[in-house]
């Protein structure tokens, strides 16, 4: 008697969506090209994908290719990011990464925050851009060392690429022409593009692969019928604040500008009213503050009316802020708002994040992506179906609200793929 041949399903410990499948596919290509001399510098390429897309998953997936490639062995691949938040996410990541799809033992050193001694065994290094730019600065054959054992370098938030000390650093990597790898949201640093954004357009050879989007008008949009992103719902909040009115600036609003709206009755008595809603309808509420004091004074306010709220800035203890977000990340049923002042724009992944209060002014595209991008994470992500972005706005004051627009606002300095 024949019998059916036995079946068995493998789930992967590791995987992709396939948008994510597509995509890593058009990077190695650019990667690991087959005539390496085509380009005239190293291979150079940039992912550009949504905030919540899961870039750093797929950056993961590609550094494991590109490790496990024959004579890598003793090769360092770097990967450079500018937060704590952003190294740690990227070394948790490459760690759990390498273990399903590694070939070998490897060394994951994270270098970043605290850390006092660089090494340069062979494996992956993690370190802060702030913290490797020091390190050289103090010690100049730092760079020529890792410059020599480059294996890859890949640069997270990679519109940053040609601040002037990041690019020092990255230029000074790239020596030995080791394959570089950017992601980022927004591939550009102004809403018009500038010498700047031609510049970090030559920097990746023009080369950019972003989602297929199967027939929808942009990746965004695709993303967010097919249940990876949450379909955003943009509510703006006027108010008419006393600070004298600005020109729209050719940057963005300077600090003092923005400590001095941090300071006005109404805009914090705004940030605490529209926070207190946001909380009665969602679990987890993230508010971008103004300013240092408007963030701990609102904090404040709020705890004082029973609200389960915390704060982190730039000057929270590393061990402290770990507290907060793991706190924050839980699966608590309280309703928990956080808030913040230019810590949390990049870097940091809630998934149950459905609201944010973007109560901080900006005329930046790439700032107000990232700023909305904190509650896009879809439901095929571990997220929620939709998701509200409350923008308090000053009447007197330009600023931005669209995430599908800043996704496609350099797209003629790019060759996409």
């Amino acid at each position: 008697m024949s019998m059916a041949a036995r079946r068995e399903v493998v789930q992967p410990s590791y995987p992709l969506h396939p948008y994510q499948r597509q995509v890593l596919h058009d990077l190695l290509k650019r990667l690991i090209p087959a005539n390496p001399t085509a380009y005239g510098t190293g291979p150079r390429v940039l992912a550009h994908m949504p905030t919540g897309a899961g870039k750093t998953r797929l950056a993961c997936h590609a550094a494991c290719h590109l490790m496990n490639q024959q004579g890598n062995e003793e090769k360092i691949l770097i990967w450079m990011a500018a937060s704590e938040e952003l190294c740690d996410q990227a070394a948790n990541s490459l760690s759990q990464a390498w273990a399903c799809l590694g070939n070998r033992t490897v060394h994951i050193q994270r270098f970043w925050g605290n850390a006092s001694e660089l090494s340069y065994e062979p494996g992956f290094l993690v370190t802060g851009l702030a913290k490797l730019y020091a390190t050289a600065s103090a010690n100049g054959d730092v760079l020529f060392a890792l410059a020599a054992r480059a294996g890859a370098v890949i640069f997270d938030e990679a519109h940053q690429a040609i601040a002037r000390t990041y690019e020092f650093v990255t230029r000074q990597l790239l020596t030995q022409e080791p394959p570089l790898l950017g992601l980022t949201a927004t591939p550009g640093r102004k809403a018009l593009p500038t010498d700047e954004d031609n510049q970090l357009s030559e920097l990746f050879n023009s080369n950019k692969v972003t989602i297929d989007p199967q027939g929808h008008p942009d990746p965004v949009t695709y993303l967010i019928t097919q249940g990876y992103l949450a379909d955003p719902r943009f509510t703006p909040i006027q108010i008419r604040s006393s600070v004298e009115s600005q020109t729209r600036p050719e940057t963005d609003y300077t600090e003092d500008f923005l400590q001095s709206i941090g300071q006005d009755p109404a805009w914090r008595n705004e940030i605490v009213r529209v926070t207190k809603q946001a909380m009665r309808g969602h679990k987890r509420v993230i508010v971008f503050c103004p300013s240092v004091e408007s963030c701990l004074d609102c904090t404040a306010t709020l705890e004082q009316q029973g609200l389960s709220v915390a704060s982190i800035t730039g000057t929270t203890p590393s061990e402290q802020r770990r507290e907060i977000t793991s706190k924050f990340r839980s699966e608590a049923e309280e309703p928990m708002a956080l808030l913040n002042y230019g810590v949390l724009t990049a870097g940091f992944d809630a998934p149950r994040t459905s609201c944010v209060v973007i109560a901080r002014p900006t005329t930046s595209l790439v700032l107000y992506s990232q700023m909305a991008g904190r509650a896009m994470r879809g439901p095929l992500s571990g997220g929620n179906r939709r998701c509200q972005i409350y923008t308090v706005v000053d009447t007197q004051l330009p600023g931005f609200g669209s995430v599908a627009e800043a996704f496609q606002n350099w797209e003629e300095l790019w060759q996409v793929e």
